[in-house]
Order: structure tokens, then sequence, then C-alpha cells
């Protein structure tokens, strides 16, 4: 069997642990074949990604956070180069959503020895997601966490904390599917797959490659409902308290005054109104433990 191809690429200031040396070490030695690019700039692991897609690469592996899995797997949507996750960041969302382990021996076992699994793909605006993306509170605390220079759960949940002191729900425009309605919602987020990341299970029924993305409204809540309900979100529970509703859809376009704030895998950023997002079904191969989809039925090709 010929080995495929795969390049490697490199977060260098991803997660906890600034020094890569070791993990790059250990790519060398399971993947003595395999290229390794260290990105410098925003936006470059995309531009690295695409060219190696075409150039024929069998996997482009991102080596990082959230952010870097978002770039890299971009740059991939809708060729023939699968995603391979070396999880190294904060949250790891996608990387927990599809099942790849965490340690990157591990990770790295599942690009020899996994199957490639071909997942939806979110769009929001001029941006793709992967696991979710969202407005109001969350994004919010990832603009605030983009911005500071510490990384891990710990600050994530500090200046979550911070934040949700002075938080004033905004005035959004629905249009769901021919609906149209108002409500200023806590947040809105939009799952490809069922969690943020650490655990935080947002969307216990989203599946990565049904068509569908699952929109979850919170409404907002104060300190009591935090410490009431918080415990659902890490026990999967979180769609049986009555602050969230959940509606599938494959379109959404969300509208208010002035700029609309949002974040795609965590990572913020703004757009002009309309924020449309849509799905791309099946547009993305990642390479995972299985291959398959976990509850659905799955038929060799």
């Amino acid at each position: 069997m010929q080995m495929r191809k795969i390049l490697f690429v490199v977060n260098p200031i991803s997660g906890f642990r600034r020094d890569k040396s070791d993990l790059i070490n250990l790519i060398h030695a399971q993947f003595p074949a395999a290229d390794i690019e260290l990105t410098a700039a925003p936006g470059e692991a995309t531009r690295l990604s695409a060219e190696a897609a075409r150039l024929g690469y069998g996997i482009v592996a991102a080596v990082g956070g959230d952010g870097t899995v978002n770039e890299v797997a971009s740059g991939l949507v809708g060729t023939d180069t699968a995603l391979g996750i070396i999880p190294r960041g904060s949250g790891n969302g996608l990387a927990r959503g599809l099942g790849i382990p965490i340690s990157p021996a591990e990770s790295l076992h599942v690009l020899n020895a996994g199957a490639a699994r071909t997942i939806d793909v979110g769009c929001a605006a001029h941006r793709h997601f992967f696991a979710v993306c969202g407005v109001g509170f969350d994004a919010n605390v990832g603009q605030k966490f983009n911005a500071a220079n510490w990384r891990g759960p710990l600050p994530y949940f500090l200046i979550a904390a911070q934040e949700f002191v002075g938080y004033q729900p905004e005035p959004l425009r629905l249009n769901v599917q021919d609906q149209r309605w108002e409500k200023a919602p806590f947040l809105i987020t939009i799952a490809n797959t069922q969690q943020y990341g650490n655990g935080a299970i947002i969307a216990p029924h989203a599946q990565p490659d049904d068509g569908l993305l699952d929109m979850c409204v919170v409404e907002p809540m104060g300190w009591l409902d935090v410490l009431k309900y918080a415990p659902r979100l890490f026990n999967g529970t979180i769609d049986r308290t009555p602050i969230i509703s959940y509606q599938r859809v494959q379109e959404i376009a969300i509208e208010k005054d002035g700029p609309i704030l949002f974040h795609v895998d965590g990572e913020a950023t703004t757009c002009e109104g309309p924020l449309k997002i849509s799905i791309k079904p099946r547009a993305l191969h990642v390479m995972t433990l299985t291959g398959t989809p976990s509850p659905a039925p799955h038929h060799a090709h």
C-alpha cells in the first residue's frame, strides 16, 4: 500500500507548551518522510493546506488549537485531502467532537491506523466552521480570550466570569427557514458537532454528517441559573433545561443594528449584517479512529 504524503502544519504558539520541539521530534520519528511547516501569521495555515491539497498530499495535519485546526481545515474544504488533527490547544473542540485522542502519540497513531470520515462544513459570513459558531456571550468571551496572552481552560473561565457580570444581551432579528423572529438571547450557538471544547457539550444531539446544523438558543440568565445548569453542560444533559431551545436548520440569517460580532470555532470576528450561516454537506475528509459515524449505520464504499 502506498503511504500517503503527509504535511504537518504546526502553530508554534498554541496551547500551554510553547516549546514544540518534543512533539516535532515525535513526528519525525513516526513519519520520517513527512513535511513540517511552522506558521508565523494568521491565515498562513489555510494557504499552506490549500497548496498541499493542490499538490496531491493525502493528509494535512493541523498541530495546534481550534484556531489552527479551523485554518487548516478551511484550506481543505471540497478537496480529496484529509484533515489530520494533533490537538495542542486549550479547548480542542473538533478533536473531542470526533473522538480524536488528545495525547500527541495517540493522535499521531490515528493518521496511520485510522480512516477518513466525511463531515459537513458550516459557513458563517466569510468563514468556515467545523465544530461551532455563534453570536452573543460566547463571541464576546472569544474576542477577549483571543486578545489575552495566556491560554487554557482557567483563563477562559475567568474571562467568562468577568464578562458575565456586565453582559447585556442585544436584540437580534432572526430569519430561520422562512420564519422571522426577534429576541435578545444570552447566546445563539450553531453546532455542527456536540461541543465547544473542554468537554462542554452545548448540542448533545448534533451529528457532524447529517446535513444539518443544530441551532441552540440560550435565554438570558443570572448567576443562580449558571450554578444550576453548568454541570449539565458537562454531563451532556443541557438540552433538558428550560433555558435552552433547539432547532435543526440548514440556513439562518441573523441581523442586528451595527456590525455583528460572531465566533467560528471559538475565534471571534465581525461582519456587516446580516450574518448568513449555512451548511456544505460532507465537504471535508477527516482522519478519525474508525472513519464511521458513531450512531448512524455506515455503508462501505
